[in-house]
């Protein structure tokens, strides 16, 4: 068995309509175009520098149909660039990019296999000692567990899996796939390489259990850096993880109490300062920042009689501090007025109930995940769209109306916003 790297990327999204694109900042908005496609070239980029021998895509490689073949000659010409390198590619498609959603497939370059999505597929690869299993979505809402279908390993082979599942369950993904870790780690594979969920993680280090997260954050839903896993594989087993920025620009969120605040000029100070600490890490990358003013009384109504002017300002504070810094939007919250206009005690006892109850949302997300999967592609939510219940429960819990209702508008906002 030999040693070797491999790149685990996943949820590229070729296409991605993006949120950002509505930043009113043209800069960003010139910044955000074809990000997802440098992203992926990136990913292509690392491959090579890397040394690696595969590269593995987890599902999402499209955002769903494609608007014209420009995104497929562009997915090909990358793909081939790996080929020329020697470096094989493997990938299954997930709910996105499910076979029966986009259509016009391009023919693959040489060294690049697509997984079936009518079983499992084992491919060998003698001269590296390494099984690799995957299968496709069919249909975009694919509600079986479709890891218990999956071959089992080779012996005396390094067994690598690439799976696109919400695996237990994930805020703001839908339940594609299910399945749990106690199964995927009882199967004996040596990696699992998942997709779906936006955020990287290990889940599991014997087995090794991951998700690389999308290598480009597509709004302030998806803040932090973004990209793939490196993996290097040392006498038959996972030696090391590295996950590797990938992404060409970040989104942030920043949130301040105006309460101690004295007057405008302190709140705007106090916002340019929380904009830096915010995007401290994020490599000097345009970042869009979403910020939240908490205020009351006077001052609230001061910042409220001129939003435009008040962004305007917050913009300022972001461009005196870099220029790679940008407004996404500015939210203003009401600050805590003693329960003022509170909500019927019934109403938020039955509210923090449903919230608090898990079998809740996941019972409300199996019934709506079928009628997502029906929508067209470009009217299909994107991971990471969900109604936030934080806000909700705590405005409940605190028995306070206005910042109920407050939290409930964000939270459409959010799903009305593009990607």
């Amino acid at each position: 068995m030999s040693d070797f790297t491999f790149v685990h990327a996943a949820d590229i999204h070729l296409d991605s309509s993006l949120a950002g694109l509505a930043t009113p900042n043209p800069e960003f908005s010139a910044a955000m175009r074809d990000a997802t496609r440098r992203a992926f070239s990136n990913v292509v980029d690392l491959a090579i520098d890397e040394g690696a021998k595969l590269v593995v895509i987890a599902g999402d490689l499209y955002d769903g149909t494609w608007k014209d073949q420009s995104t497929g000659q562009f997915a090909a010409a990358q793909l081939a660039r790996l080929s020329r390198a020697g470096i094989r590619t493997f990938m299954v498609f997930g709910n996105h990019d499910a076979e029966s959603r986009v259509s016009r497939h391009f023919a693959p370059p040489p060294g690049v296999h697509r997984f079936s999505n009518s079983r499992c597929e084992t491919v060998l690869l003698d001269d590296l000692g390494v099984a690799v299993h995957g299968r496709s979505y069919k249909e975009a809402a694919t509600t079986d567990d479709i890891a218990a279908t999956y071959c089992p390993v080779v012996p005396g082979h390094f067994n690598l899996a690439l799976l696109h599942t919400s695996l237990d369950g994930h805020p703001g993904h839908a339940r594609y796939a299910p399945c749990t870790l106690e199964r995927l780690r009882l199967t004996g594979h040596d990696y699992w390489a998942l997709g779906h969920v936006h955020e990287r993680g290990v889940r599991c280090e014997h087995p090794h259990v991951v998700f690389s997260g999308n290598t480009q954050g597509r709004s302030v839903r998806e803040g932090g850096a973004k990209g793939a896993t490196v993996v290097r594989v040392r006498d038959g087993a996972v030696a090391s993880l590295r996950h590797h920025s990938c992404d060409e620009v970040r989104f942030a969120r920043a949130a301040i109490d105006a309460g101690s605040r004295t007057g405008i000029s302190e709140v705007l100070s106090g916002i340019g300062e929380a904009m830096v600490a915010s995007a401290f890490g994020l490599d000097d990358k345009p970042t869009a920042i979403r910020v939240t003013v908490k205020a009351g009384g006077e001052l609230r109504r001061r910042i409220l009689a001129d939003r435009d002017w008040f962004s305007g300002e917050v913009q300022v504070q972001a461009t005196n501090r870099s220029d790679r810094l940008f407004v996404e939007s500015v939210r203003v919250e009401a600050a805590d007025d003693g329960g003022v206009g509170a909500v019927l005690p019934e109403i938020a006892e039955l509210l923090a109930a449903a919230a608090a109850d898990d079998s809740c949302g996941r019972l409300l997300m199996e019934a709506v995940t079928p009628l997502l999967g029906k929508l067209p592609g470009d009217a299909q939510p994107g991971d990471g769209a969900d109604v936030e219940m934080t806000p909700l429960l705590a405005a409940a819990r605190a028995g306070d109306c206005r910042a109920l209702l407050a939290a409930a508008l964000a939270s459409v906002e959010a799903q009305l916003a593009p990607g």
